[in-house]
């Protein structure tokens, strides 16, 4: 007897074949038969007439480790059709911490997370599998695909000290990554926006490539700068590829500021010269056209360069205070910021707060908030800071749809959130977040596909599914044939589409029917089930 047979859907299967219709056997945690028709016995049948039943979504470039440890249930990831995600991205992850850095190592994490000073006290994770195990300890809606973030090791060994490493340094780097990998993670990420990665050289890099690729592991990278110097971002992506010949993922490809819109044509081009060289390189988007990331990044880099405590510290005293607002309205060489733009202060949103007096900025713009506080907007970005420790999540409208449209064609574009799962509830319900933490997928397939006829149904499903499970060699997933793990997603292909929008992100989408994980159903129609099956999956090595 089966577990559950799926009836009558259009099955696509992610490989970009056409669609077709026959049903879908699961035994277990696997899928056992995919037949025109099954007549085996089964505990549960779903009648999918109507429904499109595609591999559960492979979410390419998440963030959800940051929140798992506080709702297992992962409601907006797991409602918009994703069974697994990548985590640890952007240099960013829980551990590993060390004891002698870990002031350090938390100050770097406030660009990422607000945590209070309970949580602070308790933030002792000797690696980042530790702070998995305990996060996936009562199970999950999804599972999760782990990388390890390069920020969190550098800053554990070093911690905001620009110069290179010592060679006893470097090897307590790699012994730390190797642990990681050990424990069957897939890869490496970092940062090089953001201190200590916007001034790591790349010896370092290579050196660390190496271990990643011994372990045929996967090099993630959020660029040093995504709008002015994207193309030369772009040549440093594939100068590491080359050196290394390590396989590379260029996180959240964009062009971000209207005057570097329509530089994303030249750094395909770049991207495609490299893969026919043979070079490994490929990226990932999400469909939105503004990005989330740090009030921090206003600040000059000057300012920033010794760590956010640090930072937060140097404002306090006037004249560098006053130096800083000099510089964010005149700029400085080498340094693009949004507010370059004349409205930029109406084009950067508050997101998430963590004291208290300020929480009624939420959602609220630069602008307006400079307003509520009767100073100039570059006054209130360090006003802010400062009140927030320096951990204040924004939103910034940045990006133009013509250039989304061209990156999410490409056909080794892989599709991701580049968010943290939240629900309407409880405290992953506070702050105005990004849309895309609810509404990515479902965007996707309602606006691209039906609507924009931007992609096929055929091509958006693989570009959700069975290419991010090749990209980061996530075995057995991404596709629906017999002997993969039954991860699944059914939807409406008429009715699917994201509710949640920039003024009201806390919405579930529409049209996801059903979503089963490993097995198990965990949505079914508008209802969670209570079933927490997903994992932390493990890379297999040699």
């Amino acid at each position: 007897m089966l577990d559950i047979v799926i009836k009558n859907g259009t099955i696509i299967d992610g490989t970009g074949t056409m669609g077709y219709v026959a049903d879908v056997g699961i035994k277990g945690e696997y899928i056992c038969k995919v037949h025109d028709e099954i007549k085996d016995e089964a505990k549960e049948y779903i009648d999918a007439k109507g429904f499109i039943v595609s591999p559960g979504f492979i979410d390419a470039h998440g963030h959800s480790d940051f929140t798992i440890f506080i709702n297992n249930f992962g409601e907006s990831k797991i409602r918009q059709g994703i069974t697994t995600e990548v985590v640890g991205n952007c240099g960013f992850t829980a551990g590993p911490i060390t004891a002698e850095h870990k002031d350090d190592q938390l100050q770097y994490l406030a660009n990422t997370i607000v945590l209070s000073d309970e949580m602070r006290e308790k933030w002792n994770w000797e690696s980042q599998k530790s702070f998995l195990d305990y996060s996936s300890r009562n199970g999950m809606s999804f599972n999760l695909a782990p990388l390890v973030g390069h920020g969190m090791i550098r800053v554990g060994v070093m911690g905001f000290e620009q110069r290179r490493p010592t060679h006893d340094e470097m090897d307590r780097m790699k012994a730390l990554l190797k642990r990681e990998l050990d424990n069957g993670f897939y890869g490496l990420s970092t940062a090089f926006q953001y201190e200590p990665g916007n001034f790591i050289e790349m010896d370092e890099i290579a050196e660390l490539c190496k271990l990643v690729k011994e372990y045929d592991g996967i090099y993630t990278i959020h660029m040093r700068d995504e709008g002015k110097d994207l193309i030369p971002c772009v040549k440093h992506a594939i100068a590491i590829a080359r050196k290394t010949r390590a396989r590379i993922q260029i996180s959240h490809l964009k062009a971000t500021y209207k005057p570097n819109w329509g530089k994303v044509n030249e750094a395909i081009a770049l991207i495609d010269d490299a893969y026919n060289d043979g070079l490994d390189v490929g990226f990932d988007v999400y469909p939105y056209t503004a990005f989330g990331s740090g009030l921090i990044d206003l600040v000059p880099p000057w300012a920033k360069k010794d760590g956010p405590k640090e930072m937060v510290n140097l404002l306090m005293d006037e004249r560098a205070r006053r130096r800083a607002v000099m510089d964010m309205k005149d700029g400085i060489k080498d340094w693009e910021t949004i507010m370059v733009c004349d409205d930029w202060d109406e084009c950067v949103k508050i997101a998430l707060l963590k004291s208290e007096k300020n929480k009624k900025y939420e959602g609220m713009t630069i602008k307006e908030i400079a307003k509520d506080m009767q100073c100039s907007p570059y006054e209130a970005v360090i006003q802010l800071l400062i009140d927030e420790d320096a951990s204040v999540k924004c939103i910034y409208f940045a990006m133009c749809e013509e250039d989304l449209i061209n990156i999410m064609r490409h056909c080794r574009a892989c599709f991701g959130t580049d968010g943290r799962a939240c629900a309407t509830y409880g405290e992953l319900s506070k702050g105005s977040v990004h849309p895309r933490y609810y509404g990515t997928y479902p965007r996707i397939f309602g606006r691209y596909v039906r609507e924009k006829k931007v992609l096929t149904l055929e091509e958006a499903v693989k570009k959700s599914t069975s290419l991010p499970a090749e990209r980061f060699h996530i075995q057995k997933r991404g596709a629906v044939k017999e002997g993969y793990f039954a991860d699944i997603t059914i939807f409406d292909q008429d009715k699917i589409i994201d509710t949640a929008t920039f003024k009201n992100p806390h919405q579930y989408p529409q049209g996801i029917e059903y979503v089963i994980v490993n097995g198990k159903v965990v949505i079914n129609r508008d209802a969670h089930t209570g079933r927490l099956p997903g994992v932390v999956l493990q890379k297999k090595t040699g």
